[in-house]
């Protein structure tokens, strides 16, 4: 008896956890901005695929991609983006004036030739 409350007790903050990753209240929805600089850092990995963008005024951003099967899904790959090139990203800016955190990306895309990502 005491294993099932166990794993349930797992379950239940297991769940907790993913539905708390998924909230996306620090963001304005509804809002969108725009960044472009040099890709400085890809984490191509899951919960979400991450960027690091520096901008030409020296700010680095942090854009929160879709998990793996969602940038996949729609033609993002592992080789897609180069550390080092000139990105842009379209998504929802934080609520917090202060953060350079980007989530909820719209559009992603590679700025030598034009290939884009996007959601809409």
């Amino acid at each position: 008896m005491k294993r099932l409350a166990g794993v349930l007790a797992g379950v239940v903050l297991l769940g907790s956890a993913a539905a708390a990753h998924h909230g996306y209240d620090d963001f304005f929805r509804e809002k969108r901005v725009s960044v472009e600089g040099v890709l400085e850092e890809l984490h191509y990995a899951n919960p979400h695929v991450i960027l690091k963008i520096r901008t030409d005024d020296g700010q680095l951003y942090t854009a929160l991609w879709e998990g793996l099967t969602g940038v996949e899904r729609r033609g993002g790959k592992r080789t897609t983006l180069t550390v080092g090139e000139r990105v842009m990203v379209i998504g929802s800016p934080p609520r917090d004036a202060g953060s350079r955190d980007i989530a909820l990306l719209r559009q992603v895309k590679r700025l030598r030739d034009g290939w884009t990502w996007r959601t809409e």
